[in-house]
């Protein structure tokens, strides 16, 4: 059964950057969105922009402290060490757990409460496989200090304690969030407010908020196409 689980994350994580959006769009159409300004529909608007910012948070003080190289190597799991320092002192798995916040948030923005309860089990679900092979493939190239690690830090929850201290150490690295980040983020910030316009749209709102939400639209599109601008040009780079 290991080795299936094994088989199954290594392919999720290969198809993953594929996968990933076409499970969101389906679940957001058999799962349509419910229109702004019904209940409890609006409190899980907010609760779920509250997700979606706290997991982008989350990653980017990851990035910003001490980022890890694990996005893979041909699209298959790697790492080129075992990074144990900056967010990952307190969590062994930061940009995952921030990942699945993003996409519970974006289950939550919609409001329909079969989606949020599909998308937030699915995708936990995902991500463990994944994990699952990260910590084998991990364990038999880090050996007994991966395991050490596993045992001090814990896998999901971060552990706070330390965190302020943590932080103080580090010169906080804008240029490799921007260089890393900006592509999470404008894809963050597109969705969530496709989302809400979807919402308004549907409550025959929009033509309203036209303004508001095109004003938004292309403040995001312009700052995208700013930083990978600078990215490709080499203008902007990590301080490590």
């Amino acid at each position: 059964m290991k080795d299936l689980f094994n088989q199954w994350g290594n392919a999720l994580f290969h198809t993953r950057n594929v996968l990933f959006p076409v499970l969101i769009a389906t679940l957001l159409f058999f799962f349509p969105p419910v229109a702004i300004g019904t209940a409890p529909g609006d409190y899980f608007l907010a609760f779920g922009l509250l997700l979606v910012t706290a997991g982008q948070a989350l990653r980017i003080l990851t990035i910003g402290l001490a980022y890890i190289v694990r996005g893979g190597r041909n699209r298959r799991i790697y790492a080129e060490n075992l990074v144990t320092d900056g967010v990952f002192a307190h969590c062994r798995n930061p940009l995952y757990v921030g990942n699945i916040l993003i996409v519970i948030g974006f289950m939550f923005i919609s409001g329909n409460t079969a989606g949020i309860i599909l998308g937030s089990l699915g995708f936990m679900a995902i991500y463990r496989l994944i994990v699952f092979s990260e910590e084998r493939f991990l364990t038999e190239k880090f050996g007994q200090a991966y395991l050490d690690f596993c045992t001090d830090v814990p896998r999901w929850l971060p552990r706070f304690k330390g965190l302020r201290e943590t932080i103080s150490h580090y010169e906080f690295d804008w240029p490799a969030v921007a260089v890393k980040e900006y592509g999470t983020l404008f894809t963050s910030l597109m969705i969530s407010l496709g989302l809400v316009s979807w919402k308004l749209k549907l409550a025959d709102s929009l033509a309203q908020n036209r303004m508001p939400i095109m004003t938004a639209a292309i403040l995001i599109v312009s700052a995208y196409a700013i930083v990978r601008f600078l990215k490709k040009t080499e203008r902007l780079r990590s301080m490590r």
